[in-house]
């Protein structure tokens, strides 16, 4: 059997959804039938992850070798673009047979990519939102020069589609459950973090940031019971907005939220010492916290940002669709007084879809078709 050659190409290969993703797509690949190599714009921590037979490459730009970063530097003056100059010598030592562009935020590869005549596949992980970080330049230019789309969720292929895109394969997000390990029972979690077992906690996980709905915690705290908490995992971002809420909790409602910031040890820890799980994202595609939190059992409550209505039903939680926060507040009453009624096994058992083992050949038939 002839192996099909790919060489992903990536933003960062952080703990972000879309890359942890594509850890999972790469690391469950049957190796009989793909060659995967990974060409990464960051140093990304995920590199350290991939299997030994997998190729890794990252920019020269963010390469810790100052050799490479100087050479970058001897390019720009002879006027050389680096990123063209160094996928091109990839190129060369792998021969892939096509590029697989793991998000929209990727743009400097397309031009390059049909000046080769290699194809690509583009991987959306956005909905509009996230559009606005490209120039328009830019996204004409991943509409014209994709072989094939791939959407994370069904909002995003359809906006795929509204662009004039007609190759859009939908592949839902999905985790890797042999992943998800606990360190400790809930209890010891909560007073690592100085939450006691009466406590009502929500949990938040995600970069603190505008487009994760981090301004809604304040009106949010004025409503909730006097029991109930709020964590939030995940990277802080320094941002004024970040500061106007952490100063307005440190005066006014001192004891009702922790910051965690990254965990990576004790993530699933935290995650699952929570009651409930809270999603205040303007748009999101496809959250695959949203996943986790439910492999857990937890009842969710969301704003209507986009994928979460396609995985979270009455059985579960909550979708708030007005986009009032005093609506997302009585939803998350609702959760607390009638906590006893969500059946966690019952919520764990949405997920089993949305795993490795039932998307990895639906993934790998996409390849096939390129």
């Amino acid at each position: 059997m002839i192996k099909k050659k790919i060489l992903f190409i990536t933003p960062t290969f952080g703990r972000s959804g879309s890359e942890m993703l594509l850890l999972y797509m790469i690391k469950n690949m049957n190796f009989a039938k793909f060659e995967a190599s990974i060409f990464s714009q960051h140093n990304g921590e995920l590199i350290g992850e991939l299997p030994m037979d997998i190729k890794s490459f990252v920019a020269y730009k963010r390469s810790k070798k100052f050799l490479r970063k100087a050479f970058r530097k001897m390019l720009q003056i002879f006027k050389i673009n680096p990123l063209h100059y160094q996928l091109q010598k990839i190129q060369n030592e792998i021969q892939a047979d096509f590029w697989y562009a793991n998000t929209i935020v990727n743009p400097g590869i397309y031009a390059f990519a049909k000046k080769m005549n290699i194809p690509v596949i583009t991987h959306f992980h956005e909905l509009p939102a996230a559009y606005n970080h490209n120039t328009a330049s830019e996204m004409q230019g991943i509409l014209e020069n994709s072989r094939l789309f791939v959407g994370c969720s069904q909002s995003v292929c359809d906006k795929i589609k509204d662009m004039g895109a007609t190759d859009v394969k939908l592949l839902y997000g999905f985790i890797d459950t042999k992943r998800i390990n606990l360190t400790c029972d809930k209890s010891v979690a909560r007073k690592q973090i100085n939450l006691t077992d009466n406590d009502f906690v929500w949990a938040i996980s995600g970069y603190t940031l505008l487009t994760k709905g981090i301004e809604f915690v304040i009106p949010l705290l004025k409503t909730l019971k006097s029991n109930a908490k709020i964590i939030w995992i995940g990277t802080e971002v320094d941002r004024g907005i970040n500061f106007y809420v952490k100063e307005t909790i440190k005066h006014h409602f001192k004891g009702k939220m922790i910051f965690l910031g990254e965990q990576k040890e004790n993530y699933y820890d935290y995650l699952n010492c929570a009651d409930a799980f809270l999603l205040l994202s303007r748009e999101d595609a496809f959250p695959l916290v949203m996943l986790e939190a439910a492999y857990f059992g937890k009842p969710i409550v969301s704003f209507n940002s986009g994928g979460a209505k396609e995985f979270v039903d009455a059985d579960m939680g909550y979708l708030i669709d007005s986009w009032r926060v005093e609506d997302l507040a009585d939803a998350m009453l609702k959760v607390e007084e009638q906590f006893a009624q969500f059946d966690s096994i019952k919520i764990k058992s949405k997920v089993k879809p949305f795993t490795v083992e039932y998307r990895g050949e639906e993934f790998e038939n996409i390849l096939a078709e390129v």
